[in-house]
């Protein structure tokens, strides 16, 4: 038979070309880049072996048998392989996991499986083809062989259906075009043995996916030269899959954001270029991903991270030069061993996380590892964090009650309501452990309506109907993650209206912080308060960077004089000078003073003689419990007994 090899030789001719290119620039190792790197070795293999093969059946007077025999069981061997990896290809771009992806793997191998025990059968049995004479007949199953073609078409087309959801359109376009394609094709070439077809339906299918889908710039971080967070996930979800042992090593240049306001913009940019060039020639192209705007991450083979930390803080130790500029980099390293240290990607970012924002603390510590006081510490930072979650979801918050004293009217004029959380498996946790956690997480604004309701409900049981108690107004810590809400109002109203409590015995106290987050909106909130009567407390003032400017900027109602300052006045000379002038100053713009921290008699006789209004601390009660707050109050004010009773 005369075969027109013109197709295949095409063909050959674009498999060298894309081969080349392949290897020359090198792709991200990721499972779908190692199934392409196969399949094109293999279409290429089929295409120089299907070649070889019709030149020998060509000239089979000269071409010794055995060679032939080789020649077709190579091509068919290859063939197989070939629809096979196309599948596997197919099934890493559409990344079905579970039950799903295991049936799914299962009815991609058994056909294979199948084909080549055939093919192994083949030069006995007869299955495939047979040489007889010297000529080369097909086998009673040569069908089979295009079934199996047409079944991983079938495939193919059954997994962009599949995964249609979260696939491109360009992919399932190519799919389906090379899908109609190819089994022409296969038609064309059952029905015209003379034309070789095979390989030019792979190179089609090849040629598609490469210029399409395998993209070496894919997971390259376009500033840097380094991987990006993308090629991060992939090499995590590839370490944690295996049962090998990792270092990951993080490093953070800690005062980023101060050198692009110096160097501005573009020349921030290039710093990072050459921190990430240096640390990719250092480590190697694929080992060095950039995972945030100033942090890189490396991935290590255990034992090699000493070394690599050696030269990294050298490095860091000389200048880098940017446009003229010879900038000192302060850099901090977190190591982190898989699977020492974690198990998971989640498990990973929360140790990281912790671990970055001890590094953000540390003054110039460079190196952080975990180890057994940072295993217990964070350990205990997720469990107090469960505990919040907890307490949110059963209502297991309580409000206390400190007392705040009017030296003026000698009795208690207002309380400050103070959230406590006891854990049926941790006991009490303080305040000062998982408040901080709360505002990180988020949960502070479920807790602040929490403690809002408990204090309306309060208000409304025992304040309202007893006016001899005279407490005239409940102080509410209010969040920062509430202030930057427009909606502020709108969600704390509600509330009162819900339990009849007047708009007056509320108090929100907020802290600079959380004054200076957003004091635009914050201003505009104040006033929009103070239209229903509702005043704004100043909490802590004089911790911080808190001064007269925020007396100026903001409509306060209440100053509340921080405890640390107000034991600094009774402590330091200088401090008392300090403090006299704060509280005088305050004194003219005519706002009432709390002074926080008064646990003795004679602080508050001191106290007392400059003019302060009110005093808040132990010496006049510790925060306690409704009913016992309750108690103290009839005590002090000599309440009647039969108040409470119902």
């Amino acid at each position: 038979m005369q075969y027109n090899y013109d197709f295949e030789i095409m063909s050959l001719v674009i498999f060298v070309v894309i081969s080349g290119h392949f290897l020359l620039i090198r792709q991200f190792p990721t499972v779908k880049s190692k199934v392409f790197g196969r399949l094109l070795g293999v279409c290429l293999g089929e295409c120089i072996a299907n070649i070889l093969s019709c030149i020998g059946l060509a000239n089979a007077a000269i071409v010794p048998l055995i060679w032939n025999e080789l020649f077709a069981f190579a091509f068919f061997a290859l063939e197989g392989a070939a629809s096979y990896l196309m599948f596997r290809y197919m099934e890493e771009v559409c990344s079905f996991s579970g039950v799903a992806g295991r049936m799914i793997k299962y009815m991609g191998k058994v056909p294979f499986f199948f084909f080549e025990i055939m093919l192994l059968a083949t030069p006995w049995m007869g299955f495939f083809f047979y040489f007889k004479d010297g000529s080369y007949y097909q086998g009673n199953f040569a069908w089979f062989g295009y079934v199996y073609i047409g079944y991983y078409f079938f495939m193919n087309l059954l997994l962009i259906f599949l995964g249609r959801a979260r696939i491109e359109t360009r992919i399932k376009v190519i799919v389906i075009l090379y899908s109609i394609v190819a089994v022409l094709m296969v038609v064309l070439q059952y029905e015209r043995k003379e034309m070789l077809l095979t390989s030019a339906a792979n190179m089609l299918f090849i040629l598609m996916i490469y210029m399409a889908m395998q993209n070496p710039s894919a997971y390259i971080d376009s500033e840097t030269g380094t991987s990006d967070e993308q090629a991060f996930l992939i090499q995590m979800k590839n370490v944690t899959e295996q049962s090998g042992k990792k270092v990951f090593l993080v490093v953070h240049i800690r005062q980023m954001h101060h050198i692009e306001m110096l160097l501005g913009y573009e020349n921030s940019r290039r710093l990072l270029a050459e921190v990430g060039h240096y640390l990719t020639a250092l480590c190697g192209k694929f080992c060095v991903s950039r995972n945030a705007e100033d942090t890189f991450t490396i991935l290590l083979d255990e034992g090699k991270e000493e070394h690599i930390k050696g030269q990294i803080k050298k490095r860091f130790e000389q200048d880098f030069h940017v446009s003229g500029n010879s900038i000192s980099l302060n850099e901090v390293m977190i190591t982190l061993h898989y699977p020492r240290d974690f198990c998971s990607l989640a498990e990973y970012r929360a140790l990281y996380g912790y671990l970055l924002e001890a590094a953000q603390n540390s003054g110039k510590q460079v190196f952080f590892e975990v180890d057994e006081a940072v295993k217990k510490d964070y350990y205990r930072r997720n469990k107090v964090e469960q505990a919040v979650d907890r307490a949110i979801t059963e209502n297991r918050f309580e409000v206390y009650y400190q007392p705040i004293y009017s030296l003026k009217e000698k009795c208690v004029v207002s309380l400050e309501a103070l959230v406590r959380l006891k854990d049926e498996k941790l006991g009490a946790i303080p305040p000062d452990e998982f408040i901080p956690l709360a505002e990180q997480n988020g949960t502070i604004t479920q807790i602040s309506e929490i403690v809002l309701e408990e204090c309306c409900r309060f208000l409304a049981k025992h304040v309202l109907p007893n006016p001899s108690l005279g407490i005239r107004t409940i102080h509410v810590n209010i969040a920062a993650a509430q202030c930057l809400n427009r909606n502020l109002k709108e969600s704390i109203l509600p509330v009162l209206e819900r339990y009849h409590v007047p708009t007056h015995m509320i108090t929100l106290e907020l802290t600079e912080r959380t004054a200076i987050e957003a004091p635009k909106l914050m201003l505009w909130h104040m006033q929009e308060f103070g239209k229903i009567g509702m005043g704004f407390a100043m909490d802590d003032y004089g911790s911080g960077n808190s001064n007269c400017s925020y007396l100026i900027r903001f409509p306060f109602r209440e100053i509340k004089i921080d405890k640390n300052m107000t034991w600094s006045y009774f402590e330091n000379p200088t401090a008392k000078i300090v403090i006299e002038n704060e509280i005088k100053t305050i004194q003219k713009l005519g706002l009432p003073l709390i002074m926080e921290g008064v646990e003795k008699k004679e602080q508050s006789d001191a106290l007392e003689a400059l003019g302060v209004d009110m005093i808040q601390g132990y010496y006049y009660g510790k925060p306690m419990p409704e009913t016992e707050c309750l108690r103290y109050i009839r005590r002090m004010h000599f309440a009647k007994e039969e108040y409470g009773k119902s």
